[in-house]
């Protein structure tokens, strides 16, 4: 008992220690950060992740339209609309706009030592091709999720519905 007692007080110094020492650290700076999300090649990410994302959306939402027997002129206004509401958001939320945010979010949850331990990663050849796949990774993690979001619309449609019908009942009902 008293063993037990003195494991877990030893432990308990151990993390205050430890997290301690991990406050005491260093925010990483804002030359280290902006040289992480160079080597990150973070532009060229953000440009990939709306891609994607649009690209994505645009499948689902067309196969959704073609299975409801949606019209072609109805799907591509609506193809239209998608397109003109990602143009919005490429322009105004990018990564000129984005960069302070990040380096504020990252000096938060980041010391110095860390980043400089993930700029070390990032200029190795494993490194770089983790960068590179990254955006095919998404693709594929994507086209998974749109499978099974697909898979789950008819379900989750009914259960739209049923809501529906229930409020109307319930509203019908005063």
């Amino acid at each position: 008992m008293k063993t037990t007692r003195l494991r877990g007080a030893a432990m308990a110094l151990a993390l205050t220690f430890a997290l301690a020492g991990h406050a005491d650290a260093a925010p990483a700076s804002r030359a280290s950060l902006e040289a992480l999300f160079q080597l990150m090649h973070a532009q060229t990410m953000i440009d990939s992740v709306y891609d994607a994302m649009q690209k994505a959306t645009s499948q689902m939402m067309a196969q959704d339209a073609s299975k409801r027997g949606e019209s072609v002129a109805r799907q591509q206004i609506e193809a239209k609309g998608r397109d003109d509401a990602m143009a919005l958001v490429r322009s105004e939320f990018n990564w000129s706009v984005m960069e302070s945010e990040m380096i504020d979010a990252y000096q938060q949850n980041f010391t110095e030592e860390e980043v400089t331990a993930m700029i070390n990663f990032y200029a190795t050849p494993a490194g770089q091709a983790t960068i590179t796949k990254l955006p095919q990774l998404m693709q594929t993690v994507m086209a998974s999720t749109q499978a099974h979001m697909q898979a789950l619309m008819p379900r989750i449609r009914a259960i739209s519905e049923k809501a529906n019908a229930d409020a109307a009942a319930a509203d019908s009902a005063r």
